[in-house]
């Protein structure tokens, strides 16, 4: 290849050295694998200078960053196998030691600044336990730092080279994860020596601002005057068409804060759409759950991206539109009682007088069409668990609410 030992210590922080199983890995590059390759060196401008300065800020080398280039291609969606996700390819359970939240909202293993502190600790971790030895840290980043402990004592030795070439102790995936490394950064540092003539993407440049309660992304990106794809881009973690409940600090481009805050204000309540999640229960039509919330059924697969109806089976949690839904709605208790709010209906008032409600002295409410004890606590900011305590509703008479039907909503 032409270079010098001296000038890969000169040109990377990281221990590089060639071999012949370098060698092949640069080769592959540069034949079998160009095209993913080249995809791969485009984007990593998108994240490298961010990343850098978390590296910087970490301690540890910048070259690091190639890691995440062989782990995902720098691509904050890149999903594998072993269900490792976001540009460094956390699983769930190592993520959470280092901090990152995944759940129904969110996976911050998908967000790209996050997730490099992640992976500077852990790696340092691993550096730590293996006795400053990088080539040994990086396979245990593949493998798991048991797994290298193991091959360790089994073989005798810690020249990660020399457990390379001996028998079945390590997988081959973790074999070539080194060598691998090392041929990507060769080729990112110096494209064109080897062949390869880049046109990089721009940076990620972006400014953030804090959005109230769970706010659909759509709207964000009509007031930030920016594509909907571009807004999902820089904020990759979010799992759903909105941000989640409680308020949320979201990514724009930069120079779209204040403009979008200025749109954003002038959108009439209706305009501002919240959301609320909903488990759908056995037997559960979509059609039943669209007018327990005053919404039509196509608002909810538009929400959730679902093309089926045969996708909604028991379980699975969605995401329920609420136009004009106030501030706060969804925090703190009435969060928590989303489960009984969720098994709510509505339905026509028989001939016959509705129930009475349980007589109690205080400010009365009489229920409209559309109305939920959801809707109704929010309106009277009082919770869904309030209202059934106060009126008596338990079991069918909590899930049946009956126009015309009055009910306390507070005590005097």
């Amino acid at each position: 290849m032409g270079i010098s030992d001296e000038e890969l210590r000169a040109k990377y922080d990281i221990p590089v050295e060639m071999n012949d199983a370098v060698v092949a890995y640069i080769r592959f590059f540069q034949t079998d694998a160009r095209e993913h390759f080249s995809k791969w060196l485009t984007r990593s401008t998108r994240y490298i200078p961010m990343m850098r300065k978390v590296l910087e800020r970490e301690g540890l080398p910048l070259d690091t960053v190639y890691l995440a280039m062989i782990e995902s291609g720098f691509s904050a969606y890149a999903y594998s196998f072993a269900k490792a996700a976001g540009p460094w390819q956390f699983v769930v359970g190592t993520s959470r030691r280092y901090g990152l939240l995944t759940d129904f909202w969110v996976d911050e293993r998908r967000d790209p600044y996050k997730s490099t502190i992640a992976a500077s600790k852990y790696l340092k971790e691993l550096k730590a336990r293996f006795h400053g030895d990088w080539y040994l840290a990086w396979a245990g980043y593949n493998a798991g730092e048991g797994k290298i402990s193991r091959a360790i004592r089994k073989e005798k030795t810690t020249d990660f080279w020399r457990m390379m070439g001996r028998g079945r102790t390590l997988r081959a995936e973790t074999k070539h994860y080194v060598p691998k490394l090392i041929a990507a950064a060769l080729i990112a540092k110096h494209p064109e020596r080897f062949g390869f003539h880049v046109d990089y993407d721009q940076p990620r440049d972006f400014e953030e601002v804090r959005v109230p309660d769970a706010t659909d992304l759509h709207v964000v990106a009509k007031a930030a005057g920016i594509a909907f794809e571009e807004l999902r881009d820089l904020n990759p973690e979010l799992r759903r068409f909105c941000t989640p409940p409680g308020g949320y600090t979201l990514r724009l481009p930069q120079a779209k804060r204040e403009s979008f805050l200025a749109e954003y204000e002038k959108l009439d309540a209706k305009d501002r759409l919240s959301f609320t999640e909903h488990r759908v229960e056995k037997g559960e039509p979509l059609g039943k759950i669209a007018r327990a919330y005053g919404v039509t059924e196509a608002a909810i697969l538009r929400t959730n991206g679902i093309r089926s109806y045969r996708q909604i089976k028991p379980g699975r949690m969605l995401v329920i539109p609420m136009a004009g839904a106030s501030r706060g709605m969804l925090a703190g208790s009435q969060l928590e009682d989303r489960r009984a709010r969720g098994r709510m209906q509505l339905r026509a008032a028989p001939p016959d007088p509705a129930p009475a409600a349980k007589r109690v002295p205080g400010t009365l409410y009489t229920v409209k069409a559309g109305d939920t004890l959801w809707t109704i606590a929010a309106k009277f900011s009082t919770t869904v668990d309030k209202l059934r305590k106060l009126n008596g509703l338990s079991g069918r008479r909590a899930r049946a609410l009956q126009v015309g039907q009055t009910i306390a909503v507070r005590e005097s």
